[in-house]
């Protein structure tokens, strides 16, 4: 069985990326120890994050989002990850989407995959038969049945809250370099695709077939997505491992998840140092995140793109940075590039020289 997005080439065409903070929060919770064993597709971040959740997080908050987000069970409420419009979205503005999602998609996404909730005909028909479905479906978790007795909008408003905390505490001294990751990989794909075509860039998806008319999906359901006029809204996740996640809601276009090429620049648990200082301590925060961006030489229109804000205040960063022997710039052509010195090398690494200052920096 499987899922057909009725996409042709020119349908395609009108395709799109987007990053999601939400996806990212999600793929994590599914990588935890489940039964006191890592869960098969862990990584070495993902475990780490993992790992700070459980340090930081209060047992009601990492409760309900375990509950939330089951590890044996494939479906997980889509109000959980609101569909991502850009690249540059806060974890506010992302949890407070979730929390005013409107209360009958709510309902209607606990419906789909909680045990003795009401049965939707519409979700059914994607199955064998409805004794397939109600097998399909899991129990409902004990710790959400005071908030699901509460209301959708009380359960909505509790994940928003869970969600941010577990990206404050868990991800975000990581997410400078978890976006470089996503849009290098956005970037790359690309250029593969203006290279080669979208049918080599959709064969690097994993379990994912396109035949020109349509693409396919398996799943243990059936179901046609005819609406896809607008193209496809494609995701990379440095947290999904194994298949593309899809979710597909009329009217929107159809969001397609996918693992993130790159993911082990990652690994070297950055944000976890013995030395208990982030670099944000002693920089700022705006300028670690230019100074992370910089493992190659990059212009300030390079790292606008990446970083979001405007030439000019990339342009005040890199002079603070360079004056603090943190960058070099090096002139080719008509462009001037910045890459980091061994002392930037060694403050992203964290291993600070015994006695530095960086007084003139402030």
């Amino acid at each position: 069985m499987s899922i057909h997005i009725l996409v042709d080439s020119e349908v395609l065409s009108r395709s799109r990326f987007a990053l999601s903070l939400a996806v990212e929060v999600m793929g994590t919770l599914r990588r935890r120890r489940h039964r006191g064993e890592i869960v098969p597709g862990a990584t070495e971040h993902t475990v780490r994050w993992n790992r700070r959740a459980a340090e930081r997080l209060d047992e009601r908050t990492l409760h309900l989002l375990h509950a939330l987000v089951p590890v044996d069970h494939d479906y997980t409420p889509d109000f959980l990850t609101p569909r991502p419009t850009g690249t540059r979205l806060t974890i506010e503005e992302v949890t407070e989407r979730i929390a005013t999602t409107p209360e009958e998609i709510v309902d209607y996404h606990l419906d789909i995959g909680l045990d003795g909730r009401p049965v939707r005909p519409e979700v059914v028909e994607q199955f064998a038969s409805e004794e397939h479905y109600r097998r399909w479906r899991r129990p409902l978790p004990r710790d959400l049945a005071p908030l699901i007795a509460a209301g959708p909008r009380a359960l909505a408003e509790e994940a928003a809250r869970a969600i941010e905390l577990f990206h404050r505490r868990a991800i975000a001294d990581d997410w400078p370099l978890v976006r470089s990751v996503l849009e290098t990989d956005i970037a790359q794909r690309g250029t593969r695709i203006s290279t080669q075509g979208w049918a080599a860039m959709l064969a690097d998806l994993g379990d994912l077939t396109w035949t020109g008319s349509e693409l396919t999906i398996e799943r243990p359901y059936e179901g046609v997505v005819d609406w896809a006029d607008d193209g496809v809204l494609f995701v990379p996740s440095t947290a999904l491992a194994g298949r593309v996640q899809f979710c597909a809601e009329r009217p929107d276009s159809p969001v397609l998840t996918y693992p993130a090429q790159g993911v082990a620049a990652l690994w070297s648990g950055a944000g976890d140092r013995d030395g208990g200082t982030d670099i944000a301590d002693l920089i700022g925060r705006g300028r670690r995140e230019v100074l992370e961006l910089l493992d190659r030489p990059r212009t300030t229109r390079d790292l606008s793109r990446l970083d979001g804000r405007a030439e000019s205040t990339i342009s005040y960063h890199l002079g603070v940075l360079a004056r603090a022997g943190l960058v070099t710039k090096q002139r080719t052509g008509g462009s001037v590039g910045y890459r980091r010195t061994a002392l930037g090398d060694s403050l992203v690494a964290g291993d600070l020289p015994r006695g530095h200052s960086f007084e003139q920096s402030a």
